[in-house]
């Protein structure tokens, strides 16, 4: 390779550039076709390294420097499309060195050298140029049809790794020497130029004695011109460019500088975050404890209403049991278990989950929109699977969900509250509008699901609760027809009219709720200091628009099988007592009204003496669906209850997936403990390998992590159970949290009456003025101005009222560790582009350095290829030596001498017969 082209110099930077090649070390012929593909850097260019290669990389760089620059490591191996934005002709790029292998930082002769690189923009006196490996521009906005990085939102650039910064301030304190010079230079001049005005007006005989020492100057001048000249080295830009003194007196003290530059960024990130989603109704839910009260006090009303219909339900099945309807037995149902009391017994019943197929294939089911969720149920067989929730465990699933009066509403923002949403769907129905709205959690970015998830940060999912399927269904067909009305030139053909589509478009009125604008400049109505317009006494509106499944839900609720071990039947009996104990606690701490507890409930199903004899897997079915739908509380997976029920419709949460307990599963058990070798099944239904010695005892290893992860599990929910039956119903979320609410919603109460007065004028006949400078309106007395306050400037009320969780947010914002804020970018040079990460710790944030762990796994990538291809090549080596043996010894027994030899006059004929 000639040393002019840029794009592939050699190892030594300009040095290797302007010898024309690069000579392989150790006289090693197959060095240049093992640099192919790997990393190369250019170092800076002078002219000492080389005339010609430096010339041709100028004169190229002019051309092309408008388009792309060809600063930075080109990784044609590795990364192709590594191009850098930048106006200027010259870079200047700053390496670490070649690898070695004595150092940290790697090398040796002959291997690829790392550099770590930035270009510099000298035309515009320096600037930092951001590499970005999935984007062409390297700014990490993405390319064109890419989406933006979340953290882009609040920051305008990205992070930079210890490295990169220490540069950027080794090339700040060189511009800032240059730039004290020049001033010093300039002043000197100035002072010069004014001595001389002086001297201009001396007299001639000063002038006169002044001409010897001129001589001598010029006499000294010349002798410091020939010493000059007699070195003959021409001064350099680093000769004549004043180094600056070291930046950091010790390794402690650089660390020390970039953690005050890493914190003070986070800290920066985080408080924008904080100010951009202060209103938004999932934010004010996690840090305002009394948005935490009011979401608990909204989800015990749904609990009691949910055991009400529980109620219902077992009243409605012990009916139709006493008229002669005569409950089915499940066909997949153990031999062992008899055919149930009624309908609802039946429905609750988990013991018929069927073990999965190992020989057949999985594929993924792309009917589920939340199909990135990490579960495991979304895997299902290609084969009909009776794990569905079409076939089993339908009294586990909530009153709404069954009888098909719930929809589902996908891609809410996060600025949308509920009661928007609920107000829009209204618009659209014309028997009775939803009862209720619930929201799952908002979609929190991370540093492994940053790249992967096309889904849209902290967008979440909702649902609407109608209160029969007729009043959906006519909501549909409102909505349908809005959609078809406001794009008639894709009206479908006539053919599909009486065809729904799966998805429907709504339109939300998304205006800011509190309305944070300063029209109101004392506090009392008055117009702030610029002159408004009109217009501006409102708050401008604004929509956006969700998507409504019209699919069933009760359909897409997630099943999982749960294993042998975990399914024995030597579990029933303490599982049941746990989960009542659960019941009992969460039952007292929640309020739930008399008559709907479980007690209550299973003395319904089997009064008197009938409970005692009553089959005990039937009893903890029943308790574990009434945890299910009334406490939002997962009984086999981690013992935790949601603290909304769009958790659970959305699975979001443990609580949101239904567990089958596999059928025959002691059977099961008993003959892999007579094996040697698999003993149980893990949680996705396969086989997990143990020793020979374990399999003697009948457990495995495998078997023994799921019962103590369930054990520890259920006993650290009787903890918390316990605690909360000790609090009583009167503790809403706990001491500190309701105490904290209380104080806010008396600050909202004085907030609003201080905001009464202020905003009412009242003249001496007793009449009352509105006080806002846009409104004026006169009123016969204060109550009905205190009417109009209320109706027509309600948005300004509430900005009052929302200023009260501020302060009290802040603080738990700060103090919170585990913030929900996107992994920050942090730019670790264009080896590695752009890295994401996590911003952690409370009070003072910060975000880790990746770049000198990718480093030392680059290190390793590195000496693993080395060693791969030493044994490649000593393989090679072997093999053409035993190639050459083999040629020799072959070469040997086929050696031809005269007594081998057969002259063609001398062959004879011969006639042989031959005889089949």
């Amino acid at each position: 390779r000639s040393g002019g082209n840029d794009h592939e110099m050699g190892e030594g930077g300009g040095a290797a550039a302007g010898s024309g090649s690069v000579t392989p070390p150790n006289g090693d012929a197959n060095f240049e076709s093992r640099r192919r593909g790997r990393s190369r850097s250019f170092d800076r260019t002078t002219s000492s390294g080389g005339g010609g290669g430096d010339d041709h990389h100028h004169r190229r760089g002019r051309k092309r420097s408008r388009s792309h620059s060809v600063g930075g490591d080109r990784d044609h191996g590795e990364d192709n499309n590594h191009h850098h934005r930048s106006s200027s002709r010259h870079h200047h790029h700053h390496s670490r060195g070649n690898y070695d292998h004595s150092n940290r930082r790697g090398g040796g002769v002959g291997r690829r050298h790392r550099s770590r690189s930035y270009g510099h923009d000298e035309d515009n006196g320096g600037g930092h140029h951001y590499h970005n490996k999935h984007s062409s521009s390297g700014r990490g906005g993405g390319s064109r049809g890419e989406k933006a990085d979340p953290s882009l939102r609040y920051v305008e650039q990205p992070l930079l790794c210890q490295f990169i910064w220490k540069k950027e301030q080794e090339e700040q304190a060189k511009k800032d020497i240059v730039t004290d010079e020049a001033t010093s230079d300039d002043k000197v001049k100035k002072d010069d130029a004014d001595m001389s005005n002086d001297d201009s007006k001396d007299d001639d005989d000063a002038a006169k004695d002044d001409v010897p020492s001129k001589e001598i100057n010029s006499d000294e001048g010349g002798d410091n011109n020939d010493d000059t000249a007699k070195e003959g080295v021409p001064a350099t830009e680093e000769e004549t460019t004043p180094q600056p003194p070291p930046l950091f007196e010790s390794e402690e003290a650089e660390a020390e500088a970039y953690g005050e530059y890493n914190s003070n960024y986070c800290l920066d990130y985080v408080r924008k975050f904080f100010n951009h989603h202060l209103d938004d109704p999932w934010f004010r839910r996690r840090l305002s404890p009394l948005e935490t009260y009011r979401q608990a006090k909204k989800e015990r009303t749904r609990a009691n209403e949910e055991a009400t219909e529980l109620r219902k339900e077992i009243l409605q099945s012990l009916e139709d049991m006493q008229a002669g309807v005569i409950p089915k037995k499940d066909p997949d149902c153990p031999d062992y278990l008899g055919p149930p009391r009624c309908n609802f017994v039946g429905s609750c019943r988990l013991g018929v989950g069927n073990k999965p197929t190992s020989a057949l294939s999985y594929r993924r089911d792309y009917n589920n929109y939340d199909a990135e969720g990490p579960s495991n149920q979304h895997l299902v067989l290609p084969e009909e699977d009776r794990n569905k929730i079409e076939h089993h465990a339908k009294g586990h699933l909530h009153s709404f969900v069954k009888s098909g009066a719930c929809v589902k509403i996908m891609d809410v923002p996060s600025q949308v509250s509920d009661e928007q949403l609920l107000t829009s769907l209204t618009m659209h129905c014309k028997i009775k509008p939803p009862s209720a709205v619930w929201s799952s959690s908002v979609f929190v970015p991370t540093v492994s699901s940053s790249r992967s998830s096309s889904r849209t940060p902290y967008n979440r999912e909702a649902y609407a609760v109608f209160p029969s399927t007729a009043a959906k269904e006519d909501m549909f067909d409102n909505l349908q027809k809005a959609n078809e009305d406001a794009s008639r030139h894709h009206r479908r053909e006539d053919r599909h009219k009486d065809r729904r589509p799966r998805f429907l478009d709504l339109e939300v009125d998304c205006t800011d709720i509190y309305g944070r604008r300063e029209l109101d400049a004392d506090g009392k109505g008055g117009a702030p200091p610029k002159k408004k317009k009109d217009d501006d006494s409102k708050i401008p509106s604004k929509r956006c628009k969700v998507f409504i499944s019209t699919s069933l839900i009760s359909s897409s609720q997630p099943v999982s099988v749960l294993s042998a071990a975990v399914s024995s039947r030597e579990r029933i009996s303490g599982d049941k007592e746990d989960a009542k104990t659960i019941s009992r606690a969460l039952d007292e701490a929640r309020g739930i009204e008399a008559g709907n507890c479980l007690s209550d409930l299973m003395l319904l199903l089997y009064p008197g003496n009938e409970l005692a004899s009553a089959d005990e897997e039937d009893i903890l079915d029943i308790a574990i669906a009434y945890l299910r739908r009334v406490h939002l509380f997962s009984f086999y997976n981690g013992c935790t209850s949601a603290t909304d029920v769009g958790d659970v419709l959305s699975d979001s949460h443990p609580s949101g997936t239904i567990h089958l307990r596999l059928r025959n599963a002691d059977e099961i058990l008993r003959k892999t403990a007579d094996e040697n070798g698999t003993v149980a099944m893990d949680e996705d239904g396969g086989d997990v390998e143990t020793d020979k010695g374990d399999a003697a005892e009948g457990s495995s290893a495998g078997r023994d992590m799921l019962v103590t992860r369930l054990n520890d599990s259920i006993a650290k929910a009787l903890e918390n159970a316990k605690i909360m039956e000790d609090r009583g119903p009167g503790c809403v979320v706990d001491e500190e949290t309701d105490m904290a609410a209380r104080d806010i919603e008396t600050s909202e109460q004085n907030s609003r009456e201080q905001w009464m007065q202020n905003h009412e004028i009242m003249d001496e006949d007793g009449r009352a003025r509105c006080s806002f400078h846009f409104c004026r309106k006169l009123f016969k007395d204060k109550a009905f101005l205190q009417k109009h306050l209320l109706k027509k400037h309600s948005d300004q009320l509430r900005a009052e009222r929302g200023k009260c969780h501020d302060g009290v947010m802040m603080v738990a914002w700060d103090n919170d560790e585990k913030r929900p804020v996107p992994p920050i970018l942090l730019d670790c040079g264009s080896k590695f582009g752009l890295v994401h990460s996590a911003v952690t710790g409370s009070g003072r944030p910060i975000a880790n350095d990746p770049e000198p762990d990718l480093w030392k796994e680059e290190e390793e990538r590195i000496a693993e290829e080395e060693k791969r291809y030493q044994e490649r090549q000593a393989a090679a080596e072997a093999a053409a030596k035993a190639r050459e043996e083999d040629q020799l010894q072959r070469k040997e027994n086929n050696t031809f001498s005269k007594g081998n030899f057969v002259d063609v006059d001398d062959m004879v004929e011969e006639k042989v017969e031959l005889k089949f």
